[in-house]
């Protein structure tokens, strides 16, 4: 499986700028001090956007190729508002059709996360493919 969460933070008052000028589908947001667990607290404000699943590394940034082609033809760029954006890319590793995965992260792909103003992390995980559901 190969998923991807945008994840962006900030004070509020940018966030609320930037979700004035782009509509996202938020599943997760958090303020300044709300907490993570019993002992921390969130040092900033922020939101998380669920990218489509991809069914392969190569499928997957098709997928975010698209989104951030939808980010810049709205002329979005996170640094504008003052805020961090990071794309958070996870690929499965060691089920029997993506034992090893591999992303090519083409220069059109990078120079469209830049001018956006949004970094990269990638991870793989081990899936465990009699606890994977379809």
């Amino acid at each position: 499986m190969n998923i991807a969460i945008l994840r962006v933070c900030g004070k509020c008052e940018d966030l609320e700028r930037l979700r004035k000028n782009y509509k996202f589908e938020v599943y997760s947001q958090w303020k300044k001090d709300d907490p993570i667990s019993k002992t921390k607290t969130f040092s900033e404000s922020g939101f998380k956007v669920l990218i489509p699943d991809g069914s392969s590394p190569s499928d997957m940034i098709e997928i975010l190729s698209s989104q951030l082609l939808d980010l810049s033809a709205q002329r979005i760029d996170f640094r504008d508002y003052g805020v961090a954006a990071e794309i958070d890319i996870g690929f499965g590793i060691g089920e029997e059709k993506q034992f090893t995965a591999t992303y090519d992260l083409s220069l059109v792909f990078l120079e469209l996360a830049v001018k956006c103003g949004v970094s990269i992390s990638l991870s793989g995980y081990p899936v465990d493919e009699e606890n994977e559901t379809n």
